[in-house]
């Protein structure tokens, strides 16, 4: 007489994803957005046309520095996910929103107890934080000219802290506030650039 095994509901249960090599390399799409980015950032510093009122160092500077900077960290990405593939399995978190039990022959984090640890997984996808991210940026672009870039950049940063998991609104809007005001001054007193006003207009010009 054979028993079927149970599967407790307040566990993490792992999901054996496909054993292919694409499978377990997913990684592989962010430098291969890094490397775009780079290769885009540098082609637009060499065609660039560089106003005569243009200040040292000049624009095409810190795209040159983003272009190498991407770039490189493309590289190091590649070569980490492809010497370090993901687990096979995929962990899959409990569905009744209790703390998970420690798994067979896991340790308790509370207890330091138990067994030999259980074998790794692999995060499920952030689904819903990614089309965050999508959407502030699409958000960004279409209110950059009429609202300008110190209030269009803040939410960019702000709306990006909330799509990586920051929960705290206050804070991130305060820090939004100053990094967009950071990337204005060094963009028109360190370059001799302006970036677009917007509604404060009358206020930056």
């Amino acid at each position: 007489m054979t028993s079927t095994p149970t599967t407790d509901p307040a566990r993490p249960v792992a999901e054996t994803a496909g054993s292919g090599f694409w499978c377990r390399r997913t990684g592989l799409l962010v430098p291969v957005v890094l490397l775009g980015g780079g290769v885009t950032l540098a082609v637009g510093a060499i065609t660039m046309e560089v106003p005569s009122t243009a200040t040292f160092p000049g624009p095409q500077v810190f795209p040159v520095i983003a272009a190498i900077l991407c770039t490189v960290l493309a590289v190091a990405l590649a070569v980490d996910v492809l010497r370090r593939p993901e687990p096979a399995d995929v962990h899959r978190p409990a569905t009744d929103g209790a703390d998970p039990a420690p798994a067979p022959g896991g340790v308790d984090a509370g207890t330091g107890t138990g067994g030999p640890a259980a074998a790794p997984t692999r995060p499920r996808a952030d689904r819903r934080g990614l089309a965050e991210a999508v959407g502030v940026v699409v958000l960004f672009i279409a209110v950059l000219q009429p609202v300008g870039w110190l209030l269009s950049g803040a939410l960019l940063f702000w709306g990006m802290a909330r799509a990586l998991g920051s929960r705290r609104p206050l804070f991130d809007l305060f820090l939004a506030l100053v990094v967009s005001s950071a990337v204005q001054l060094a963009f028109s007193a360190g370059l001799g650039l302006g970036l677009p006003p917007g509604v404060l207009a009358g206020v930056l010009g």
